[in-house]
């Protein structure tokens, strides 16, 4: 149709040429790939994503609609390589022509991963994962508040351990849906809950393991605030030890697994009654040693218990306590009547040295007037009166002289 026109210089209008442009080009580009790099990116209020793709030597304007860039999880910046999925199209008013974008796919990463990386990078600059703002998990937690899916494995998983090492905890459960459509929404309101109540002390944010969409909803910018903004610790439970979540950077302790994250708030209560265990069974064996040592003394020194215990020997027994009895009679009296005889020469040596003992043998003490004992010549004056004790009585005397031998 357009040849046959331009060879019969026939004029036509500029809708028309236009019209005959779209055509060929969405006929013949209608399922086309394109890989350049982004520049120009705009998202406007209505959803709609406008950029160009470029490479060396030529620009490719795009656009994609807010029913297709819905489902694309990473966000679109200057710089990125991208393989664009979609058709060729032309847009009359301006009359150029742009791709209309219905897919697309970083180069060399997934998606899914770049969109784990771009909002990784913009909540460390916020300060999300700085392990200062960090708080301590409680030692001994009352009241655990527990945010997964009500059918789940995980919340089976971390009833199960905490009835196995701390039942004396109680849990509170904040179901939610932990994928699919509103699960993101369902997450931040129930942590939020819990976070709401005065007497929950921490909350375990779990999920069994799943593929990286599985696991998508905690990947989530909403997540990620609800677990900043709690007003007490959370503990971060989701997927398996190898699987990384927004969540987990984000909460104050992450565990590899559900079941962890339970051990996790359990572990005080148990670490102290594991020490309580030790101290009893060291206290009980300390007791049982003492008691076996204290028994086996009094069985020693006991005839009467021994007789209880070796009832078959009680005869024999009986004959031997007889016999040792009377040996020990015998050395008491022996060694009493020795201590008689010690007693009685000590008591007649001790006579013989009594002062009145001497002086019943014509020996007397001279004493002084000031009752001083005279030891010797020196001591006394001529004309000195002294007191004379005697056996029987005492004399005063005058020194008519003082001499110094017998």
């Amino acid at each position: 149709m357009f040849a046959t026109r331009a060879v019969g210089m026939q004029p036509i209008t500029v809708s028309e040429l236009t019209v005959l442009i779209k055509d060929v080009l969405e006929q013949q580009f209608a399922y086309i790939y394109v890989v350049g790099e982004v520049s120009n990116a705009k998202v406007y209020p209505s959803g709609h994503w406008y950029f160009s793709l470029k490479d060396q030597d030529a620009t490719l304007p795009c656009v994609c609609f807010k029913n297709a860039n819905s489902s694309i999880k990473f966000k679109l910046e200057d710089g990125l390589m991208i393989v664009a999925r979609g058709k060729l199209s032309v847009y009359p008013p301006r009359g150029s022509y742009q791709m209309i974008v219905t897919g697309l796919e970083p180069v060399g990463i997934g998606e899914w991963q770049l969109a784990f990386d771009q909002l990784a990078q913009k909540l460390e600059k916020e300060g999300f994962f700085a392990p200062e703002r960090k708080r301590p998990i409680p030692i001994f937690p009352r009241k655990i508040g527990v945010v997964t899916s009500p059918v789940g494995a995980a919340l089976r998983d971390i009833l199960h351990t905490l009835k196995r090492r701390n039942r004396s905890v109680n849990v509170i459960i904040s179901p939610c849906k932990v994928q699919g459509e509103g699960s993101v929404e369902e997450i931040a309101r129930a942590i939020a809950i819990l976070s709401d109540m005065e007497d929950v002390d921490v909350i375990i944010v779990a999920r069994g393991g799943g593929s990286i969409e599985d696991l998508w909803s905690f990947n989530t910018e909403l997540v990620a605030r609800a677990v900043l903004s709690a007003s007490v610790p959370v503990i971060s439970g989701v997927g398996h030890e190898t699987d990384v979540t927004i969540c987990d950077l984000v909460a104050d302790m992450r565990a590899p697994t559900p079941t962890a994250a339970a051990e996790l708030v359990a572990k005080g209560t148990v670490e102290l009654m594991d020490k309580w265990g030790l101290l009893d069974r060291r206290l009980n064996s300390l007791m049982t040693e003492k008691l076996a040592a204290v028994r086996r003394q009094v069985e020693r020194l006991s005839p009467l218990n021994s007789l209880i215990r070796y009832a078959d020997r009680l005869k024999h027994l009986k004959e031997r306590v007889v016999s040792r009895r009377q040996t020990l009679n015998s050395r008491l009296d022996m060694q009493f009547s020795a201590a008689q005889h010690r007693l009685k020469t000590s008591r007649e040596k001790l006579m013989a040295l009594s002062t009145l003992n001497v002086l019943s043998r014509g020996f007397s003490v001279l004493r002084k007037a000031d009752k001083s004992v005279v030891r010797s010549f020196s001591e006394v004056k001529p004309g000195e009166k002294l007191e004379a004790l005697l056996h029987e009585g005492k004399l005063k005397i005058t020194i008519e002289s003082v001499e110094e031998k017998w």
